[in-house]
């Protein structure tokens, strides 16, 4: 509920420490900040019905076998058929040897968490792209509790641009060759970071 907010990506140029603030260097933060997760996915041909989960609660794997991958794979068919691959990141309830097995069991592909690398957010369009424009899509104003700030997110998603998205998408082999060549580097850009807690999948 605190907006949008990254201390690692995030700049402010200027000749002073005052000239920085009166342009957004400080910020002000809860101590305790309230959040809620939400699980999205996003495809060339669009993205998925998101799921916001009740405020406090956690994806541990039940829940996500149980609520997140029978949607997925609802939602990856209605978008693309059933000759899409699955991908998610190496969070803890993705890689449970029982979330690999029904991934396994389910999905026509998917990448499997030997074949993922560890810590990836430039090969997550959720992470490099659609999180960000989700938080710029919403009116930080009107986010005054958890209602408000789930129908502004919401808002957000429904606004995401389907023609930003594919160029978003289309730039992820593009990635995948620049790590390649990096031997596993990140790819250094700058982005104006969106943080809150998520969980997110692509589908190819």
């Amino acid at each position: 509920m605190d907006g949008i907010y990254n201390r690692q990506n995030d700049r402010v140029y200027a000749a002073s420490r005052d000239e920085a603030d009166e342009h957004g260097g400080t910020m002000q933060r809860s101590k305790f900040p309230k959040h809620i997760m939400v699980w999205l996915g996003a495809s060339r041909n669009g993205l998925t019905g998101s799921i916001i989960f009740e405020p406090g609660q956690t994806l541990a794997h039940e829940n996500y076998i149980d609520v997140v991958l029978p949607h997925a794979l609802s939602e990856g068919r209605r978008l693309i058929g059933d000759g899409f691959i699955y991908q998610q990141d190496n969070a803890t309830p993705h890689t449970h040897s029982k979330t690999q097995a029904w991934c396994a069991n389910n999905f026509p592909r998917f990448i499997n968490k030997e074949k993922w690398p560890a810590n990836s957010p430039d090969l997550n369009v959720l992470d490099y792209y659609v999180w960000d424009a989700i938080g710029n899509n919403m009116n930080w104003k009107h986010v005054h509790n958890y209602e408000t700030l789930r129908q502004e997110i919401k808002k957000g998603i429904a606004n995401i641009s389907r023609d930003d998205l594919v160029r978003s998408i289309e730039n992820w082999s593009t990635r995948i060759l620049s790590i390649i060549r990096t031997k596993g580097d990140y790819i250094k850009l700058l982005f104006l970071g969106f943080m809150y807690n998520s969980s997110c999948s692509i589908l190819l």
